[in-house]
Formats: structure tokens, C-alpha cells, sequence
């Protein structure tokens, strides 16, 4: 059932918890607690108990670097078995190698960047789907047949959400337009740090450059953050209030950010903190493991290699999918839904029990204890 609010003219959508008796209490079903005081270690843990779910959100980033992938090891397979001494290209492809198979590179090189743009597209529209699934699943409030309720989420928010990554990718450029493009980026290293024409190269130290650089660096990186936690609430915020419109989704989500910093962003910090650690702890282990191959190695330790980057991409999904989790915590404790009249206003039951309508013309009924 959809409604339309009067202030904004958006058509709204009636959650479904809206239409069940007075009295009837969902939290028995809900295995999700509403509050807790680390918001991101609940989210954590309520995402890891759904197994089925982050499994098969990974397994399609995961399918669709391997067709990227696939030309290349079955060009290494055929030109490098039978053609060279068994482990003498084991650490590193030497120049000599690089300079001898030129032309197939070249081309291996371009066929790649052609696919992997196509496929980082395909990502885009799985994560705007998953977002759906994973925002349907935290805020029905049910239990079971959590796999077919993901699919009906990722179906029924796909168009709204994929109108607001097109919106994301706008912002995203337009705030690296602001920070590197030559119009605005030079002027502002004039300004604030006296570099001739914009160009680094201008300077008199290397080591001014490289930290003005990484100036940049960062604060792109702050303005993909906020834009990113920006977009997380708003699916969120359209999810809980059923509404289409994203610009006034997004308006709202501005505001709320803003006057709600500390409550909005803790939990997200915590989920940035949780991954980096692990991340950084497997990326170490793997980086260890790769300078300790050599030509006596098996393929045990390639083996080991291509688990600790599965495991990345779990964990990756993992805290992706607890951040719809905390952004839900979130909504819920400071947006108010939209009212909506109750149908069980003009009837009599138990709580949890039958309702019986109760019309104008006939007697009203009273409880009494």
C-alpha cells in the first residue's frame, strides 16, 4: 500500500509492521537486538550469523575477477610450460621476457582494461542490489527464509537505489574535479602553499611535493568517506520510510548527518577500524608469504596465497553488510516514520489476537478491569 506525504509530495511506501494489530509484538521473532552499546560489534555479529547471505554476495565479485583473470592464465599456461627451465620464472618475469612477448602483452593488457571496466560496472549493480537484500533483511523483523526475503529486498529497491549511485558517482567526481582538476586544484596550491601554476614540480623539495600530494590524497579520501556514509544512509532512510524520492532522501540524510555527527558516524568508525585491522594484518601475511616463494615452492603455497585474498573479500563483505546493519540501528533511533492511519482504529481484540470491526451505527464496546 503506498501513500503520499503532503509536505513533500513523495509517494510513499506503508511498511508492512504498520498494518499489524495494536499490541502484537514482533520482537520475539526479531533474533536482531534493538540497542546495544557497541552498535558495530552487534552488527558484526548479526551479519556473521548469516552465512548463506555474505557467501553469496562475495562469490560475485569473486566469479567476476576470475573472467578477467582466465585470458591471462591460459596465456601463461601455454607460453611459459614446456618453454623455459622449470621455476626460472617463478619470482619475476625479467625484462627479457616482458620484451620477447611484447606484443601479446600489449594486447592482454588492453583486452583487460576494456573487461574489467564492463565488470566493475556489473559490481555496481550487484551492490546496489545486495544493498537492498541486506536493508530487507535487517528491517523486516523475521525470522527465516532469509535468502528468498534477500532477493525480494534486492529486486524491490533496485531502480531508487541505482538512481542514487548514479548520484554518488556525481559527487565522487565532482569533489575530485574540486581537489585535482587544474582549475580549482592549482589555484589552491598557489594559494595555500605558494606553487607556481599549480605544478609541483615547481618546488624546491621532493619531500614538500610528496606531502602535498598525499594532502590531496587525503582529503579526497575524507570526501569519498562522508560521500559513501552519506549514500549508506540514504538507502537506508528510503528503505525504513518506503520512499522514491532520492533527492529529498538525500536532503534529509544531509541534515541528519550533520546535526546527528557523533551518533551517525561512531558506529562506522568502529566497522572502518574492525576491517582495516584485519586487513592489514592478512595483507601483511600474505605480502610475507609471496617474497618466500621461490622455484621449490608447491602449489600449497599459491593455494595459501589465493585463500588469504578470498578471506579478504569475505571480511570485505562481511563489514559492508554490517554497516546497513548499524546505518538501520541508526535510522530507527533518530528518524521518526511517517504516520500513517491504523486500520485497527475502529475495532476490538486481544492483543496479538482477532480483530472484530466495530461500525457507526453499532455499539461501542468498553474493557473493563
Amino acid at each position: 500500500m503506498e501513500q503520499q506525504n503532503e509536505e513533500t509530495g513523495d509517494v510513499q511506501e506503508t511498511p508492512m509492521s504498520t498494518y499489524l494489530p495494536p499490541g502484537y509484538d514482533l520482537s520475539g521473532l526479531d533474533p536482531e537486538p534493538e540497542q546495544a552499546d557497541w552498535t558495530f560489534l552487534t552488527a558484526l555479529r548479526v551479519t556473521l550469523g548469516r552465512p548463506p547471505l555474505w557467501l553469496l554476495t562475495a562469490a560475485i565479485p569473486i566469479a567476476l575477477a576470475l573472467l578477467v583473470a582466465l585470458p591471462w592464465l591460459t596465456w601463461f599456461g601455454g607460453s611459459i610450460g614446456g618453454h623455459y627451465a622449470p621455476g626460472s620464472q617463478m619470482t619475476s618475469l625479467d625484462a627479457t621476457f616482458r620484451y620477447d612477448h611484447r606484443e601479446i602483452l600489449s594486447a592482454l593488457r588492453e583486452q583487460s582494461g576494456v573487461a574489467a571496466s564492463v565488470i566493475a560496472f556489473l559490481v555496481m549493480l550487484a551492490g546496489v542490489f545486495t544493498a537492498g537484500g541486506w536493508l530487507q533483511v535487517f528491517l523486516e523483523r523475521t525470522a527465516g527464509h532469509s535468502v528468498h526475503r534477500f532477493f525480494h529486498g534486492g529486486s524491490r529497491y533496485f531502480l531508487r537505489f541505482f538512481r542514487l549511485s548514479l548520484l554518488v558517482l556525481l559527487m565522487l567526481g565532482l569533489g575530485h574535479f574540486v581537489i585535482y582538476q587544474e582549475y580549482f586544484g592549482a589555484d589552491m596550491l598557489e594559494r595555500l602553499f605558494n606553487v607556481k601554476d599549480g605544478n609541483l614540480e615547481n618546488l624546491d623539495s621532493e619531500a614538500t611535493a610528496r606531502r602535498l600530494t598525499w594532502t590531496l590524497d587525503a582529503a579526497f579520501l575524507l570526501w569519498f568517506g562522508l560521500v559513501m556514509t552519506w549514500a549508506d544512509y540514504a538507502r537506508t532512510r528510503m528503505a525504513y520510510l518506503g520512499s522514491r524520492s532520492v533527492v529529498w532522501a538525500g536532503i534529509c540524510t544531509a541534515f541528519t548527518l550533520l546535526t546527528r555527527p557523533i551518533t551517525a558516524f561512531r558506529p562506522f568508525l568502529g566497522i572502518l577500524a574492525c576491517e582495516v585491522i584485519v586487513a592489514v594484518g592478512l595483507g601483511n601475511l600474505s605480502a610475507s608469504l609471496n617474497h618466500s616463494i621461490d622455484e621449490n615452492s608447491g602449489k600449497g603455497s599459491v593455494a595459501i596465497l589465493f585463500g588469504l585474498g578470498i578471506l579478504v573479500i569475505l571480511w570485505r563483505t562481511v563489514t559492508r553488510a554490517a554497516r546497513y546493519h548499524c546505518a538501520v540501528q541508526v535510522t530507527r533511533e533518530v528518524v521518526e516514520p511517517y504516520g500513517v492511519d491504523d486500520p485497527w482504529d475502529d475495532s476490538i481484540g486481544g492483543p496479538g489476537g482477532p480483530r472484530y470491526k466495530v461500525g457507526d451505527e453499532e455499539l461501542d464496546f468498553e474493557v473493563s478491569i
